[in-house]
């Protein structure tokens, strides 16, 4: 049987045990008291990962003083709370690129924070706004002609209080008492759901958002369900947000023409390949003829720009801009002055001279006397002069500050909404052509950011001593581990753990061999298959401690 460098592998990562499944020793005879819960459901849609504080001082924030639970909403935004927690009230924090609203398919791009009184059994907008200030939460019920019980409940029965809900939590921010401050917004969402109810439209807005745009009216905004809707029967355009990558790959499109083949154009050369949607953790897997397969990870979705992460286990998960427009046009949609004077934007991009991915998020402050005011938010709070701007026959140009450099950029504007642009910067000298993601709120491009810092997650190993196992690999039977095809990836172990791309996998039982692809002469050994469960694209740690151990007689390297 020969091991060489290439062992094993598909797949590798971790799982955190569930609380209350830990096992240790304990006097068999004795008996754990057993604590009584209540059951708390968090919505707007359902608030997946929502974070809760129990609020012990009263005062209406989480703070030093109140306790924050360990666990988090589950799928069903609920979450079971001891009855003495549930003696105060409840605070549910919403986490940007972490909890999960059922209403979309990518994590809420904004913080805020929910409140209920003691002693309620839901967490919603409308119980937020019953703590800080009950008459408006009888207004609002007078206006849309709804029992205020109804708005206090868990909304199932109105499509009315619904749709309400998902279009309040965009105002709302982490300062519970904020809210009260939104009313005037909140009427002018009402105004629009009663409109569409009189117009015999209010069921077209059971899968839209109401939102408030600049100009302070009522915009409808589409909710992202189901990938697939998005992406069949439309060609969307690709590139690097790289700068070194994009410079070697250019724009590549994938004509998706139904819900299994897409047809991918790359250089002028066009293949028509099978791929498949994983709805778990929104991956986008094209396979191959030879069975090799390039999955990209979607961060962010709508009807006409997504942001992908490429999510291979042994390339860089660079981010990847999508759009429904041509990202090689040279023809810029029209911009005005008005769009950039006093405003700032935040520019999701990756400056990078090779391909290893880091992208970051930029502040620009378009100053009204042509300046702009820089800054990296991720990083620092400090700012800089980063260069000048102006607008001309509708075209963006921009001065930027560099280190010791300052170059000159026409930016083409390839897709835009009230929220964001996409734009393609290209340097006056002709030397450069690179692509950038504008948005007018931090809080999605930080969104963005943190869910792609997000990707690599860590399993730890415990070698038990046999300090010769250096990689791992895995596989989906036992006998795949212990003659893993050669082109398979492997993962090496480093400071006792192995760092991996979160959610590349599927769920199931795999078979881990531990060994060294550097052993040299005939003696040589691997350790396993230890025989481990992926959950949510995790693995629960490895121990080695009774693994068997395989005695390898060819060279690793045969």
């Amino acid at each position: 049987m020969q091991f060489n460098k290439s062992i094993i592998a598909t797949t590798l990562l971790s799982i955190f045990a569930l609380s209350g499944c830990n096992s240790g020793g304990s006097d068999s005879t004795s008996t754990s008291p057993v604590v009584q819960t209540k059951t708390i459901t968090v919505i707007d849609g359902a608030l997946e990962n929502a974070q809760i504080c129990v609020d012990l001082n009263d005062n209406n924030q989480c703070d030093k003083s109140d306790k924050v639970l360990p666990q988090l909403t589950n799928k069903a935004g609920k979450i079971e709370v001891s009855l003495d927690d549930a003696t105060h009230a409840l605070i549910a924090q919403i986490i940007a690129g972490t909890t999960k609203d059922s209403d979309e398919i990518t994590p809420v791009s904004y913080s805020y924070s929910m409140i209920t009184d003691a002693g309620k059994a839901v967490i919603t907008p409308f119980t937020t706004l019953a703590n800080v200030d009950p008459q408006a939460l009888s207004n609002i019920a007078g206006d849309l002609g709804i029992d205020q019980q109804v708005l206090l409940g868990d909304l199932s029965t109105s499509p009315k209080a619904r749709i309400l809900a998902r279009s309040m939590t965009p105002l709302m921010t982490d300062d519970i008492k904020n809210i009260a401050q939104q009313k005037a917004k909140f009427k002018t969402i009402i105004n629009k759901i009663e409109e569409a109810e009189n117009n015999g439209t209010l069921s077209q807005l059971e899968n839209n958002r109401i939102v408030i745009n600049k100009d302070g009216k009522a915009e409808i905004q589409p909710l992202v369900k189901n990938i697939a809707d998005v992406l069949v029967g439309k060609t969307w355009f690709m590139a690097s947000l790289n700068n070194a990558q994009n410079q070697h790959s250019g724009v590549l499109s994938a004509n998706f023409k139904d819900k299994n083949n897409l047809e991918f154009t790359e250089r002028n050369e066009t293949e028509n390949t099978p791929y498949t949607i994983n709805k778990e953790n929104n991956n986008i897997v094209r396979t191959f003829d030879d069975g090799d397969t390039d999955t990209q990870k979607l961060l962010y979705i709508s009807k006409n720009l997504i942001i992908g992460a490429m999510n291979n286990i042994d390339e860089a998960h660079d981010l990847i801009v999508w759009t429904t427009n041509n990202l090689d046009t040279q023809q810029s949609l029209p911009v005005t002055t008005e769009q950039f004077a006093g405003k700032t934007w935040y520019m999701l991009a990756d400056n990078s001279d090779t391909p290893s991915a880091e992208p970051t998020v930029f502040s620009f402050t378009f100053n009204a006397d042509g300046s702009i005011t820089g800054s990296e938010p991720n990083k620092s709070s400090e700012t800089f002069n980063a260069g000048t701007w102006s607008v001309t026959n509708g075209v963006l140009t921009t001065t930027i500050n560099d280190e010791n450099e300052t170059d000159t950029y026409i930016n083409t504007v390839i897709e835009k909404s009230s929220d964001y642009m996409v734009i393609k910067e290209k340097r006056t000298d002709g030397q450069e052509v690179n692509y950038a993601v504008l948005f007018n709120n931090k809080a999605q491009a930080m969104s963005i950011l943190k869910q792609w810092n997000n990707l690599e997650v860590t399993t730890k190993v415990n070698i038990a001593g046999y300090n010769d196992i250096t990689e791992l690999s895995i596989d989906k039977t036992e006998a795949d581990a212990k003659n893993p095809d050669l082109d398979s990836p492997t993962i090496t172990i480093k400071n006792g753990k192995v760092t991996y791309l979160d959610s590349i996998f599927t769920d199931g039982t795999y078979y881990v061999m531990g060994y060294n692809p550097n052993q040299n002469g005939h003696n040589l050994y691997a350790y396993g298959p230890l025989k481990v469960s992926v959950i949510n694209g995790r693995v629960q740690d490895l121990d080695f401690t009774n693994a068997p151990i395989v005695h390898a007689t060819s060279d690793l390297n045969d």
